[in-house]
């Protein structure tokens, strides 16, 4: 009751913050742009463009809203609250991760791509999601400012996304599906261009293991540098 009440609680902040209305914008600025490519190339820039949405949300939005609540004193009061660190980091990974959705769904829907799997292109959205979105909580210890935030988030983006490029394929290129952006791209990937089950599992369970540490990473983090930080 209590994670539920905070999803809620979330999604009415990112509501009235303007969160949808901005990626209703987005989503229909990438619509225009598909439709402007050709055919072989729109194929390659949908999933491109489904992943990369989750990854910029969940990087760049909690940094702002946790210096937002920080700002507020709602981290102040989340000390005393019953309401336990894991389930405050969580109803903030699954609401952003909602948004994602709601994008990917939309872009992919209304572009008409065709022959999709709806089930793989949604799990990898809300897993990539959380990634980058717990990424973006531990990224945030020390900072005081979106400024600060920003400038930290640089390092952590390159490190997530150019291991990407192994994708194009090279000898031992699969190694860096280790890698857990390189993962959910893969995944999204196989939601488009095909995957097989087993393979798709794999890299579900996978990620979800990722998603799993970092939780506990990032409620430690959060408790030792973010709550008490000053």
């Amino acid at each position: 009751m209590r994670l539920w009440n905070a999803i809620k609680a979330d999604m009415l902040f990112q509501f009235k913050q303007g969160f949808y209305f901005v990626y209703v914008f987005v989503a229909v600025m990438y619509l225009v742009m598909l439709s402007f490519l050709p055919e072989k190339i729109f194929l390659i820039a949908t999933p491109l463009i489904v992943f990369s949405d989750p990854s910029v949300l969940g990087l760049f939005f909690i940094g702002g809203i946790i210096l937002l609540e920080k700002g507020q004193g709602v981290l102040t009061v989340l000390v005393v609250s019953p309401l336990r660190t894991s389930e405050y980091i969580i109803a903030k990974v699954l609401s952003l991760g909602f948004i994602s959705v709601l994008a990917a769904t939309a872009i992919t829907f209304f572009s008409g791509y065709q022959q999709v799997n709806w089930f793989v292109m949604v799990a990898s959205a809300m897993l990539t999601s959380a990634v980058f979105t717990f990424s973006g909580i531990m990224i945030n210890a020390g900072c005081s400012t979106v400024n600060q935030y920003l400038l930290k988030t640089i390092p952590w983006m390159l490190l997530l996304t150019l291991p990407c490029i192994a994708l194009v394929g090279f000898p031992g290129s699969w190694v860096f599906t280790a890698v857990p952006s390189v993962a959910a791209l893969r995944l999204m990937l196989g939601a488009y261009w095909g995957i097989g089950w087993v393979e798709a599992l794999l890299l579900i369970v996978y990620l979800a293991g990722v998603n799993f540490l970092l939780l506990k990473w990032a409620v430690r983090i959060f408790e030792n540098k973010i709550v008490f930080q000053e």
